[in-house]
């Protein structure tokens, strides 16, 4: 194979270096590198096609020079016009955009090392002029170059612009123009009409207010920049922008010559849950989107995006607003709301502490803001026949948000409900455990305290194949039934046994009109703090418990600091009946059990059939539990398994692990508890 003679461009030098390849790997020449002493084996590449070389020892790189373009391509053949810096969030620069004399444009970052690397590998594109855009509540300006914003800014406007040319907008510059004004001015030919339709159709629904100005007396392929050119004025600019109308979505027929705009027919869907949703809406026998922008309500038929055209699933069966709720000042007393729902509660439930008033009402506070937690508290009502259970879903379904209520729960059921509307589950008696118990069901419930914990489905898809879809089912949750649940389940719960009612008064019919006004209010806390960031608070509990009621405890926070030490106080007595729970268990038993047989023969190993006796001797033969049960429960506390020499199947004793478990349970042996009262 004949060698090559490479002219490579010496960046940092300013130079020309030619060196000689005279061997080549598929696409790519290979040679010495010039740059370091490269003796023995070729390192440096050449990418002929990309005009581009890397050496892998010294890691110099850079492009080819070719003497014979007559446009000149890169970098070094051109003199740079001028540098457009674009900027994060925090105003450290992430890379420029370079403009080049002949017209041409390109991208480089810097390397740390007061060079650049002209590329934009590892970098996520931002508008340009991003600290202004969030900083700003003046309406933004959106053009098609980065030298239209700085003709704009001059004139003491607020504009930005996205990187490398006509339809190059992301959608995740969208979040930036949240609920900002903006005004779409496109360059005078079909690529400039389309590249701001597709912005103005990408921030639809995200934006508070979108305007179209066509500038007047442009000729064809001419921008905002040649407008100003021509003499015209701040001012009637300004003028232009009062005038200018909403934007609407249009878009080209790419097949017709005559390059005028058609409109599109948007595609419908069925989506109850939107992006920025307050709540819904019956108006006129329809179900309606309700969204608060710029401090205003607004009731929407359709929510728009890509393309799509969005409407809310009609006759849902979860409690929705009346259209008047665009009569609600948005200035509310959240203390005062407070206070009426713990009244509201009161008058219709009776609880067996008066403590539980309180975490119910930050439970349905919490339930306005459920997009902010991670982690929200299954309620777990039990107790027997009408001791209440069933009134504590009725009344709660009346105030949490998007509440629907439920005598029974299937797996499907579940499944649709999350993934459609994301209720607040309350359901009326169901049974998880023992005969009859739904297995399937109880594994799906005990997912729904976390978000992120996805359960697996197998569907057909369209060719009748199985495929797998996981689903989040994240949701607040109560259960009233006279049936015990799973522990797993009951692990993530607040638990109320209920009593029989002692004032018959609470028994009467709930006030509707009373329950209206409280949601119609509930949903102005919505929009006052949806988007705002929680309290921060330490930790109130150990654990699980920690997880459930954390949520609880900020939305507290939020309006009432000073209630702080009475719902810690409530939280610390939840702990201690846990303990106390945890000392009664099947698992305190066995490691009493072990104890004492350690204590009575001095034996640092044992059968699990010893275990199991001891455990036997206070139960009915129906009670008895298995070798099996035990063995297993014994392997959970963490004691190594061992065969005795006759086959039989024991365990070993760890002195300082049984102590461990000794203090979790509170288990203490006479003696023990002759030195402690001596003490």
């Amino acid at each position: 194979m004949k060698s090559r003679i490479f002219h490579l461009w010496d960046n940092q030098a300013k130079r020309i270096v030619s060196i000689e390849a005279t061997k080549k790997e598929g696409k790519n020449w290979i040679a010495l590198c010039p740059f370091h002493p490269d003796k023995n084996r070729p390192n440096l590449y050449i990418d002929e096609e990309k005009e581009k070389y890397h050496c892998f020892v010294c890691n110099r790189n850079g492009f080819l020079y070719n003497p014979k373009y007559l446009k000149l391509k890169y970098s070094y053949h051109r003199n740079i016009a001028a540098t457009y810096n674009y900027k994060d969030e925090l105003g450290n620069l992430l890379y420029q955009v370079v403009r080049f004399n002949p017209k041409g444009f390109s991208q480089r970052r810097p390397d740390g090392n007061n060079d650049w690397i002209w590329n934009m590998k590892g970098v996520n594109p931002v508008p340009y002029h991003l600290p202004e855009i969030i900083q700003s509540i003046e309406p933004v300006m959106i053009v098609e170059g980065e030298k239209d914003v700085e003709n704009l800014r001059r004139m003491g406007f607020t504009a930005t612009t996205s990187p490398m040319g006509a339809g190059k907008w992301k959608a995740s510059y969208n979040k930036y123009l949240k609920n900002k004004e903006v005004i779409l001015i496109p360059d005078h030919d079909q690529a400039g009409y389309q590249h701001c339709q597709k912005i103005g159709q990408s921030l639809r629904g995200i934006a508070g207010n979108i305007k179209w100005l066509d500038l007047p007396d442009l000729e064809e392929k001419e921008d905002i920049s040649d407008w100003i050119e021509k003499g015209n004025s701040k001012e009637k600019l300004l003028q232009l922008i009062k005038e200018a109308p909403d934007f609407i979505f249009e878009k080209y027929d790419e097949r017709e010559s005559n390059e005028k705009p058609i409109n599109i027919i948007l595609k419908d869907r069925t989506k109850s849950i939107v992006p920025d949703l307050i709540h819904l809406v019956g108006d006129q026998g329809r179900t309606k989107y309700l969204f608060c922008k710029n401090g205003q309500w607004l009731i929407e038929d359709y929510f728009i995006q890509d393309n799509k055209r969005y409407s809310p699933k009609q006759n849902l069966p979860i409690k929705i607003l009346k259209p008047n709720i665009i009569n609600r000042s948005l200035n509310l007393d959240i203390a005062r709301l407070a206070t009426e729902i713990d009244t509201f509660i009161k008058s219709y439930l009776e609880m067996p502490l008066d403590s539980d008033y309180l975490i119910l009402s930050m439970w349905i506070f919490h339930t306005y803001l459920i997009e902010n937690f991670n982690t929200t508290p299954i309620l777990y009502f039990y107790g027997v026949k009408e001791t209440g259970k069933s009134r504590a879903g009725e009344v709660l379904s009346e105030l949490a948000f998007r509440a629907q209520r439920l005598t029974s729960l299937t797996e499907a059921t579940l499944f649709r409900s999350v993934e459609l509307f994301k209720p607040t589950l309350i359901i009326d008696e169901i049974k998880l455990l023992g005969k009859g118990g739904n297995q399937g069901l109880a594994d799906l419930m005990k997912t729904t305290y976390k978000r992120g914990l996805k359960v697996s489905r197998i569907n057909l898809n369209k060719y009748g194949e199985d495929q797998i879809e996981y689903f989040d089912t994240f949701s607040p949750l109560v259960i009233c039934t006279t049936e015990t649940i799973p522990d797993i389940i009951e692990s993530r719960c607040i638990l109320f046994i209920m009593q029989k009612n002692s004032n018959p008064q609470i028994e009467r019919m709930i006030d509707k009109k009373w329950a209206n006004d409280l949601r119609e209010r509930l949903t102005v806390f919505r929009a006052n703090y949806i988007n705002k960031d929680l309290p921060e608070a330490q930790h109130i509990a150990r654990g699980r418990l920690n997880e459930i009621m954390f949520p609880l405890y900020q939305s507290l926070l939020l309006f009432g600091p000073e209630r702080k030490d009475e719902f810690i106080d409530t939280v610390k007595r939840i702990q201690k009946n846990k303990e106390n729970e945890d000392g009664m268990s099947l698992e305190a038993e066995i490691v009493k059990a072990i104890d004492d047989e350690y204590r009575e023969n001095q034996n640092r190993q044992f059968l699990t059939q010893s275990i199991s006796k001891r455990l036997n001797e206070i139960r009915s033969e129906n009670e008895n539990i298995s070798d099996r049960v035990v063995s297993s429960r014994i392997k959970r506390l963490g004691f190594d398994k061992i065969r005795f020499k006759n086959g039989r199947m024991g365990f070993r004793i760890n002195e300082e692990r049984l102590g461990c478990l000794k203090n979790k349970y509170r288990i203490t042996n006479d003696a023990e508890a002759s030195e402690g009262s001596e003490g």
